[in-house]
């Protein structure tokens, strides 16, 4: 997973790792360095050029960063079989990589309009009604808070209390105006008419309470319900609007993918066609320069069997003439060699030394000339030594062959 924290100080260049293993050098701290088990971050550089580095994400790889390369990239730069046309091509490929452009953009366009979090519009009346309902007291009955019933109360006491009044006058009018025992009764029977009633009104009134009562609670129920139904419906809104967004979104992240599939089989296509190329123009320039190495070597040993030829006939020849002028020794093959090398090394010096040399062991005069007169037309006087410690043979095969020619 990519740092953040990382991003701080970042050069924003990416190099793939070498075929070693390790990054290239140069580096710059911020700078990054794909390889196989991830990317990492350069911290530091070290006084001997040597890096210190975190990974920055190991889900990025060589196999599937899609990006450029800031080094270039290319396993073919320092081939010298290959064209610089070739190399060139090779290289813009490489550098150019491969990247998903017509998707990615409305990609990541869909997938940055998550929608936001649900959050319920009925929440907090909700929340009340179920506190009402859970905190709500069990269903009683009490006559002196019940309003109504004070009201009938006040309302059939007072009645009463007129009826009382009236049948008590009636009775004492009845008696002469003074009031006797039946007239309290009949008072009383007035009064206790109208008690009577309102106490018939109670079973009434209770049922009226528990009405009320029972009424209150199917209202909440039906506010609770209504608020749950609306906050389903809002919910299943949003899950639409979600499933509607994953939809589109999974939709062109897979067009995305195809693409970068596409574009990936592709690019590996080209490199692969390319490559094909660079090795057939490398095999080719090979063979040619093997063809070249064989006419050369052709060529070389026909020169040396002409050379060899002519040396030995040129020797013969010596040979015979030193036996027609003297009798002394004849000069061999192998001391023309060595008159050859003595004047390639120390010039007249060296020749007069095997001159002397061969004067002091018997050969004739005659065949010591020819020996110092093939050393001078054929050796060559120089203060540098040959590899072997000869003069160089093509030398004496160029001068033999202008000479025969």
């Amino acid at each position: 997973m990519a740092s953040d924290l990382m991003n701080v100080g970042a050069t924003g260049k990416y190099y793939k790792v070498q075929s070693n293993g390790k990054a290239q050098a140069g580096l710059s701290v911020g700078d990054r360095v794909v390889t196989n088990s991830g990317t990492y971050q350069i911290l530091d550089v070290n006084a001997d050029g040597s890096y210190k580095s975190a990974l920055y994400d190991e889900n990025m790889t060589t196999k599937n960063y899609t990006g450029k390369y800031a080094n270039g990239y290319n396993p073919y730069s320092n081939a010298t079989s290959l064209s610089d046309e070739t190399k060139n091509n090779i290289k813009d490929l490489y550098n150019g990589g491969y990247e998903a452009d017509k998707y990615k953009e409305k990609y990541e366009e869909i997938n940055s309009k998550r929608p936001d979090k649900y959050e319920s519009a009925y929440k907090e009346q909700i929340n009340d009604i179920l506190e009402k309902l859970e905190n709500r007291e069990e269903f009683s009955y009490d006559l002196n808070s019940d309003m109504l019933y004070q009201q009938y109360k006040n309302q059939y006491v007072s009645l009463g209390q007129t009826a009382m009044s009236d049948t008590m006058g009636q009775a004492a009018g009845l008696t002469g105006g003074y009031g006797n025992t039946y007239a309290y009764s009949a008072g009383a029977a007035a009064y206790n008419n109208y008690i009577q009633q309102l106490n018939n009104m109670i079973p009434e009134l209770y049922e009226n309470a528990r009405e009320s009562y029972q009424e209150e609670g199917n209202e909440l129920y039906r506010l609770y319900s209504l608020y749950v139904n609306a906050e389903k419906s809002d919910y299943e809104k949003y899950r639409d609007d979600v499933n509607d967004w994953q939809s589109e979104r999974d939709y062109y992240y897979k067009e995305y993918r195809d693409e970068i599939d596409r574009e990936r089989s592709d690019y590996f296509n080209k490199l692969s066609i390319m490559q094909d190329a660079a090795k057939t123009e490398s095999s080719d320039y090979w063979k040619n320069i093997e063809n070249e190495n064989e006419k050369w070597n052709q060529n070389f040993k026909e020169k040396q069997f002409e050379y060899e030829k002519y040396l030995d006939g040129l020797k013969n020849t010596s040979v015979k003439t030193s036996k027609t002028s003297s009798k002394g020794k004849k000069a061999t093959a192998s001391i023309y060699d060595d008159a050859l090398q003595a004047f390639n090394d120390g010039g007249e010096n060296g020749l007069m030394m095997i001159a002397d040399k061969l004067s002091g062991s018997g050969y004739d005069k005659s065949s010591i000339d020819d020996v110092l007169q093939y050393a001078r037309r054929y050796g060559k006087k120089s203060d540098k030594k040959s590899s072997s410690g000869k003069a160089g043979f093509n030398s004496v095969l160029v001068d033999l062959f202008n000479y025969r020619g």
